[in-house]
Formats: C-alpha cells, sequence, structure tokens
C-alpha cells in the first residue's frame, strides 16, 4: 500500500458523495471547534484549541513511537485537532467519543481505544496511513469514525465487517478508497456535514448528553416514541434542557448540574 496521500482530483468520482470534495485541515479543525464548543452537556473550558504551531507532543517521531502509520498529512492534522478533557468519555455522539491523541503518543494508562493498536503481530492495517481514527467508545458497540485526511471525509468503521447488501465494488480494487467497503458502513461524509447534523440534533434535542465523563449513558438517541430504549430518561432529560433555555436561551452550568443531580436520584 502506497504511503503517499492520494490526490482525489486524480481519482474517480466517489460513488458514495454527491459532490466531490477534497481535504482541508483549516476546515476539518473549524468543523470539530464548532461542534465541540456547542455541545450542551460539555463545559466550554473544557475544549482545548491547538496552539497555532500544533501540539508539541504530537510529531512524527511521537507518532510513529508508538506504532502509528501515519503520512505527514495525517499527522499535521492531529496536531491541530481539537480535544476535550479526559482523555475518556467526553462523549460527542451516541456511543462515540474523540481519540485524543496526545494521551495516546504518551503511552499512558488509560488512553482511548485504537484500533491500530490493537491488532495482531504481522497483521495487515486495515486503514490506509492517510486516514486517522477520530471517535472511539467503550466496548464493541462503539462508533468509530475514520477521518480520511485525503478528502476530509468520515466514515464509520464496522467492527462485525459490513453487513447492507451489495457491500462490495462500489470502488476498484486499486481505489486507495476501497477501505470503505471492505470494512466500513455504506455511508461517506464530508466531516463539515456531518458534525453539522449531529449539532442539528443536538439542537432538536434528538442528542441528549449528560455531563460528566460517565461511562453510561454518555449521549442518548431520543427514541422518539414511548416504550423506545431509555424513553423515560429522554422524556426527562429535554425537560431539563427546555426549562434550562436550550437551545437559544441556554443557562449551560445550571443545566449540567441539573442533569447530574437528576441522574444521581433518578428512581
Amino acid at each position: 500500500m502506497s504511503t503517499k496521500t492520494p490526490d482525489p482530483r486524480q481519482l474517480p468520482p466517489d460513488p458514495r458523495l454527491r459532490t466531490p470534495t477534497t481535504s482541508s485541515q483549516d476546515t476539518v479543525v473549524a468543523a470539530l471547534v464548532q461542534l465541540y464548543e456547542n455541545l450542551p452537556h460539555i463545559e466550554p473550558s473544557h475544549v482545548h484549541r491547538a496552539p497555532s504551531e500544533g501540539w508539541p507532543q504530537i510529531t512524527i517521531e511521537s507518532v510513529a513511537a508508538r506504532g502509528l502509520r501515519k503520512t505527514p498529512e495525517a499527522v499535521e492534522l492531529l496536531r491541530h485537532l481539537p480535544y476535550i478533557d479526559g482523555p475518556k468519555r467526553c462523549w460527542i455522539a451516541p456511543y462515540a467519543y474523540p481519540v485524543d491523541y496526545r494521551f495516546v503518543v504518551s503511552n499512558a494508562k488509560g488512553i482511548p481505544f485504537v484500533w491500530e493498536l490493537n491488532k495482531s503481530d504481522g497483521e495487515e492495517d486495515m486503514f490506509p496511513p492517510w486516514v486517522v481514527q477520530l471517535t472511539t467508545g467503550d466496548d464493541s458497540g462503539a462508533e468509530n469514525f475514520m477521518l480520511d485526511t485525503m478528502d476530509g471525509t468520515v466514515t464509520k468503521y464496522v467492527v462485525t465487517g459490513p453487513v447492507y447488501p451489495d457491500a462490495r465494488g462500489r470502488y476498484a480494487k486499486d481505489d486507495p478508497r476501497a477501505w470503505r467497503d471492505e470494512w466500513c458502513d455504506n455511508w461517506t461524509k464530508p466531516v463539515e456535514q456531518l458534525a453539522a447534523e449531529w449539532q442539528e440534533k443536538y439542537r432538536r434535542m434528538q442528542f441528549l448528553g449528560m455531563p460528566g465523563n460517565m461511562y453510561f449513558p454518555g449521549v442518548l438517541n431520543d427514541p422518539g416514541e414511548r416504550g423506545g430504549f431509555m424513553w423515560n430518561e429522554c422524556e426527562a432529560m429535554k425537560r431539563i434542557y427546555t426549562e434550562h433555555g436550550w437551545p437559544d436561551s441556554y443557562r449551560g452550568d445550571e443545566c449540567r448540574q441539573a442533569l447530574i443531580h437528576w441522574w444521581k436520584n433518578r428512581e
């Protein structure tokens, strides 16, 4: 497999995308900053933007020393991503929180789970070196979103392998995007599109976040009907968010404290 980041303009049109897209580090970073800083269950001061020169502990050398095979472009993106206090369970979507590569390169205990660091000896990499794992989780239900620095898109890795019809064959076998057919869900989106969709889900209280970096519930996905998974809890959380002015006159500190108090004292 080539270790040079391909130019998507020199590839056939992407069958998963309606319009062509190319990667911009600034676009990716801005989309994630916008998402993280507007998560209602996250204290804004817990979101950290990278210094202008990038996170100093994330370098080509430190990434390679941890056993991560990444292109210079991928490392440069990791150096400039925003991160949230954690490093674990700073949930941004159901079953998903960001991989904090500041901790990954430190090799500290309790670092987020990264698939590339948990393969068997001699096992071939599932993802090209220009792809980075953006999110992880705490168990087999984790939502692992893979960020392709080639074109600035995200695709969800499916641990059990693709389960949708006609999973293979969208890309030619020698296409540098063929890993999406091999290992992932059947959709791919520009990261700014996914971030905007998630923000709208929070605004509509379809995503309901719990503060406190808990193992559970993290972020609940409102089932929308009585009897659905965690329906009663979702209804209670929606009431608390609404009582605290979400989304237009939000009293975030008060709401986060109210959510924690309710969760600890619920029957």
